[in-house]
């Protein structure tokens, strides 16, 4: 009787060390989705800005100018925050040597967490242009 109490009870130690791995290596498999995604959508935000940049020679104004002029169906959800809540940089755009604008150059995720490893950027940038 104290043999089979014991062998349940390491049985069930096992187990919940397991799980416990489980779940660390789940939540960890979850974030590297989440900095894909990151990537891949301040990718087509910031190429999407470019080409507006290009095609109309001013900067946009907003990020709903991208979605306005067809450069974006619509503005992403932030995949950290869950919400459409990118936070602009603002900036003068040099269009050629006479000319610029001022408008959004660049954006980036509003999320406080660090999201994206330097070396995950360059491998996902290298993949998109593939």
């Amino acid at each position: 009787m104290k043999r089979s109490v014991a062998l349940v009870a390491t049985f069930l130690s096992v187990l919940s060390i397991v799980l416990a791995c489980s779940a660390v290596q789940y939540h960890k498999s979850v974030q590297r989705v989440r900095q894909a995604v990151l990537a891949q959508d301040l990718w087509v935000m910031r190429q999407s800005i470019d080409n507006y940049t290009k095609d109309r020679e001013q900067a946009p104004q907003l990020l709903q100018d991208l979605v306005d002029g067809k450069y974006l169906r619509e503005i992403p959800t932030d995949p950290l925050t869950g919400k459409q809540d990118w936070v602009p940089h603002f900036g003068t755009v040099v269009l050629d040597k006479e000319h610029s604008t001022f408008g959004i150059d660049n954006v980036h995720s509003s999320s406080e967490r660090s999201a994206i490893p330097s070396n995950f950027m360059s491998f996902t940038v290298g993949l998109l242009q593939a």
